[in-house]
């Protein structure tokens, strides 16, 4: 009787301990390491603007836009920040002015009116509702640009592509002291290149050390190391796209596209990341999305499916699944530089009127 009860004690533990294992395998499918959890749902008025969705590194602050027309510019911009959301004001806060990783949302204002300093740089903390301004008084004339990947606030400058179209000069101003480091790179950037089609129009992506400046045109890629001087090739040719370099937090990759041509899903690509040393470049992947985030991890996204790339152990895994309904469109994902937040903004078919959602989760 005594054996009967001991085994029957063994089949009920080991039954405990597989139904455990299964729920710690679907975590794990399901968010990486650790389950998401839902932290807020936002209600969007109209639709979200694409282009108009960032994400902090600590993943406390989303900054968003609002259409009350698709394809159209944003109406409003907002930003959530742990719980709580404001409406900015649009003068300021157009759909030119960025969520930074750090928190700080970034913006110019342009005084056409004032020869002498026609642009104001605008910081401003939503934790705080505090705001600093800078005067742009040196190269007045030359439009700067604080999008993605623009500012370094770890050395408080912004790269600008200097005034002009048959010199390719480049520089970054310090904009809290508002002085500049000139770089003529126009004989290296077309021995480079040989033929720069759109000479004004650089795409330009800056490492948080601010020692990587990335310069793009259709015609290639290239990286200007603003420590040494030394101009090198990333990429040389139309494949890849020139305008989504992405750097890795650590500063050591630049992560770049190159469309697939896909019928079936708009935008895919497959991803690479360059050395910024040795410039080796690796594939990594396709999605349709890409997040590189702390510890030289990189979360790709395709469609519904974020994947986890680890640049050391050159291993894929599973991340997350974003799972909607039949009649819910997934628009835009964010992923937090920590990689432990997760936004989304999803529109759902009704009957009157579309519904727009932004869901934020976390881990």
């Amino acid at each position: 009787m005594k054996l009967c009860n001991i085994f029957t004690g063994l089949s009920i533990i080991l039954l405990f301990g597989i139904v455990g294992c299964g729920s710690d395998d679907a975590s794990g499918s399901k968010g990486g390491s650790g389950e998401f959890k839902e932290i807020a749902s936002i209600d969007v008025e109209g639709h979200l603007a694409p282009h108009n969705f960032f994400i902090s590194d600590d993943g406390e602050i989303l900054n968003y836009g609002e259409q009350d027309e698709s394809l159209s510019e944003p109406d409003r911009m907002k930003v959530w920040v742990d719980g709580e959301t404001e409406e900015l004001d649009m003068e300021t806060f157009d759909h030119f002015s960025y969520l930074h990783p750090e928190g700080n949302i970034y913006s110019t204002i342009n005084d056409q009116n004032n020869e002498t300093t026609p642009y104001t740089l605008v910081k401003y903390d939503p934790r705080t509702g505090e705001s600093e301004e800078f005067l742009k008084t040196v190269e007045a004339e030359d439009f700067f640009h604080v999008g993605p990947g623009y500012v370094s606030e770890e050395e408080g400058l912004i790269p600008v592509r200097s005034d002009g179209y048959d010199e390719l000069n480049f520089y970054l101003w310090d904009y809290q002291n508002d002085e500049i480091e000139m770089y003529e790179l126009t004989e290296e950037l077309y021995e480079l290149f040989g033929e720069i089609e759109r000479t004004h129009e650089p795409k330009l992506a800056l490492s948080r050390d601010a020692k990587s400046l990335y310069i793009s045109y259709t015609e290639g890629i290239s990286h200007y190391n603003t420590e040494t001087g030394e101009l090198n090739e990333v990429f040389i040719g139309e494949d890849m796209d020139a305008n989504s370099v992405k750097v890795t937090l650590d500063n050591q990759y630049a992560v770049t596209r190159k469309y697939t041509g896909s019928e079936d899903i708009i935008g895919l690509a497959n991803f690479y990341i360059t050395d910024r040393d040795s410039f080796e470049q690796k594939e990594i992947g396709e999605g349709t999305e890409v997040f590189p985030i702390a510890d030289g991890k990189i979360v790709m996204q395709k469609v519904n499916e974020l994947t986890f790339y680890d640049i050391e152990s050159e291993e894929t895994s599973p991340f997350y699944t974003i799972e909607l309904g039949e009649e819910e469109d997934l628009k835009k994902v964010v992923v937090s530089g920590d990689g432990n937040t997760i936004a989304y903004g999803y529109e759902k078919e009704g009957e009157e009127e579309d519904k727009t959602t932004i869901k934020i989760i976390r881990r």
